[in-house]
């Protein structure tokens, strides 16, 4: 059936949000959504932080910055990428002993040397364990220096030796900006790949979380003095110790399903909610919840008491301190904390503009049942008053009921080993590569000594007719740029074919219309570019214009936007150039608006400075420029490529044909406003992006 308000039937991802009490039901929940297919996205930093691949990004990141950042390294070391077992953790963890201790002051050779080497007795989990929890040494400067291969097995120690020299080109990277960073350190652990090869979702749905945590990193970045490696894992712990985390995150406008704490979702709405977890019971409580620490002044030091408020009026009162005063007041709190509680169920159900589904259960983690809350209770009573359909409900277990989910001890192999629907499909993926490259090594090992092809035919391989053919096209390709390469080879001068990379910025398509040369090289070779006053300069008005726009301009309030004492001069003098221009006295209808849009087969990502409501109904991007303007023709043909990429995804965004979306240059120093004529629409973007750069 149609939605209600008329849109056609069918429910997207995106149509769906998932609303939690508390961040600890995220883990359970997107496992779950992972095993059944659905592409799902985690909102807010707090959440961000116990997705699989950002704990794997964050773990890297303390490694690189905090030697002692041991824990961080057991969960590389033990994870599915390294899989070093317990007994090479037990003789990384005697080297870090050995490190800490000194020259000299080692134990006598040869002591404990039985238990180093593989394959003798003795029980190597509990030493990992104790090695691992005991403050014995620092196992990051183990790995930076592991002694002898002899204490390692040759598997371990080749892995160990890899991630160490890993870890060294990382530590190269870490004066970059954060976000750089943390793409080098997602390149490098190959999470890319590891979330594009995800079975069932397209790219952009599962790059969800990396890019809303990349984007989290830009933010800091933005808003400190010195946006430190060090600062920022500060920032992730402050954040992962609140159960409110420290900010609400930004939707994504991929189509996954939302995944978020009803905090997060305050002002926000979709299609469809979930409220799951509305249990509680005697021992434990899931929503309502029950609060960390004390509400009542009397047991908590650090609340101002009550009489002492502003809104004592509101809060309960406790008139004496005998026994009975005391209970009465307990009492009181906690009634005002199950009216907070209240008030957040009220936000998580009215997010849901046309349907709300709400669960409990009665077994969790624990040996003692939950059961319905009463806002389940209340759901379930209007739902039978006609308002919902009870879609089921489990009868409450027996008293010497055991918990199910605890009767079975759970069993895994450690260090962990893949398994599931990703790594099979993973796995699949990797023997056709394999099969093929075999294939196209006997091909042409066949040419080369002569040999009949039909003796190393794919058939030969044991490949089924559909993978033959597969593996046909694939050693044509193959064939193809491995002659290309030989030929290149013994030219030995040339260029070097660069592909552009599957994420674009604006400024890069500006880059590929103005030098596809230039583009290619960095590409090719990334450099950091020396610091300009101008970029600086930029940035600073850009900030301030968001700072202006961000506020309601006051009447009568000249010193609103006052310039500071230690502002540059130069920028107190854009700042009036652009209050007394022709935009001063305009005030848009959206300033620093982000996208993310796919233009051909490439995703490109911008951020619009304003957008102006036109009264025919359209819109008009404006970008803010503190330079000069182009003189050359090439040049402003190369500049409007950014104006059509910004024109052509806010039409996405707002929904708008292209044709009512304007857009112009304003250079604020000039006080003059450029509207390039003929900018490229979407194909003219698509041919640019088309282009195959090639660099020296």
């Amino acid at each position: 059936q149609p939605w209600p308000d008329g849109r056609a039937a069918g429910v997207r991802p995106s149509d769906i949000a998932v609303l939690c009490r508390k961040r600890s039901q995220f883990v359970p929940l997107r496992r779950a959504f992972e095993a059944r297919g659905i592409p799902c996205e985690v909102v807010g930093l707090g959440g961000l932080l116990s997705v699989p691949e950002v704990q794997d990004i964050v773990a890297t990141l303390r490694v690189l910055h905090d030697a002692a950042a041991s824990d961080a390294l057991a969960r590389l070391l033990t994870g599915p990428r390294w899989r070093i077992g317990p007994r090479d953790l037990v003789a990384l963890g005697r080297r870090a002993r050995d490190l800490a201790a000194g020259p000299g002051e080692a134990g006598p050779a040869g002591a404990g040397e039985a238990s180093e080497v593989p394959g003798e007795e003795g029980d190597a989990l509990a030493e990992a364990l104790t090695d691992l929890t005991a403050d014995t040494g620092s196992l990051v400067e183990a790995l930076d220096d592991l002694g002898a291969p002899a204490r390692y097995s040759e598997t371990g120690h080749a892995r160990l030796a890899r991630l160490a020299a890993e870890t060294r080109r990382l530590r190269e990277h870490v004066t970059r900006p954060l976000a750089d960073l943390i793409a080098e350190v997602e390149r490098t652990l190959s999470l890319d790949i590891e979330v594009a090869a995800r079975p069932g979702g397209d790219l952009t749905a599962a790059r969800a979380d990396l890019d809303a945590f990349i984007d989290v990193a830009a933010t800091f970045a933005g808003d400190q003095p010195e946006p430190t490696l060090g600062a920022f894992l500060a920032y992730l712990a402050a954040a992962q110790q609140e159960e409110f985390g420290l900010e609400t995150g930004r939707v994504g406008e991929s189509d996954t399903v939302k995944l978020l704490t009803v905090h997060a979702a305050k002002g926000l709405q979709w299609p469809a909610v979930f409220v799951p977890g509305l249990a509680a019971g005697e021992k434990s409580m899931v929503f309502p919840a029950r609060p960390r620490v004390s509400t009542r002044w009397t047991d908590n030091p650090r609340l101002i008491p009550f009489p002492l408020r502003g809104d004592a009026a509101d809060l309960p009162q406790l008139r004496d301190l005998d026994a009975a005063a005391l209970a009465a007041f307990t009492e009181a709190c906690g009634v005002r904390d199950l009216a907070e509680e209240r008030r957040l169920a009220y936000v998580a159900a009215t997010r849901a503009a046309f349907w709300l589904g709400c669960s409990g259960y009665w077994w969790g983690d624990g040996t003692a049942p939950l059961g319905p809350s009463v806002f389940l209770t209340e759901v379930r009573a209007a739902c039978e008053a006609g308002a919902g359909t009870v879609h089921g409900w489990a009868a409450e277990p027996a008293e010497d009921t055991e918990n199910p989910l605890l009767a079975d001890v759970d069993e895994a192999d450690w260090p962990a080993t893949p398994a599931g629907q990703h790594y099979a499909a993973v796995t699949q993926a990797a023997r056709l590569v394999e099969n093929a490259s075999r294939a196209a090594d006997a091909a042409r090992l066949a040419a080369e000594v002569g040999t009949p092809a039909a003796v190393v035919s794919p058939a030969s391989t044991g490949l089924s007719e559909a993978e033959q053919e597969l593996v046909a096209a694939w050693e044509l390709d193959t064939g193809l740029l491995l002659a290309e390469r030989e030929r290149r080879r013994r030219r030995g001068d040339g260029p070097v074919d660069v592909l552009l990379p599957a994420r674009l910025s604006v400024s890069a398509l500006v880059a590929l219309a103005r030098d596809p040369d230039e583009l290619a090289r960095q590409v090719r070779r990334p450099m950091p570019r020396p610091p300009a006053r101008q970029a600086r300069r930029g940035t600073a008005f850009h900030l301030w214009l968001e700072e202006r726009f961000g506020q309601q301009r006051l009447i009568g309030d000249d010193d609103l936007f006052a310039e500071e004492e230690d502002t540059d001069d130069d920028l107190i003098e854009l700042r009036a150039r652009f209050e007394a221009g022709e935009w001063g006295g305009r005030w848009p209808s959206a300033v620093e608006v982000p996208f993310d849009t796919v233009i051909g087969d490439r995703q490109v990502r911008g951020r619009i400075d304003a957008v102006f409501s036109e009264p025919d109904g359209g819109f008009d991007v404006v970008d803010w420029k503190t330079g000069k303007p182009p003189r050359t023709k090439a040049e402003k043909d190369a500049v409007a490529v950014q104006l059509a990429a910004y024109r052509l995804a806010w039409a996405t965004l707002a929904g708008a044909p292209l044709d009512r979306v304007r857009s112009a240059f304003y250079y604020v120093r000039h006080d003059k406003t450029v509207r390039p004529a003929d900018l490229l629409d979407e194909a003219g973007l698509i041919a640019l992006i088309q282009r195959v750069p090639i660099a020296e």
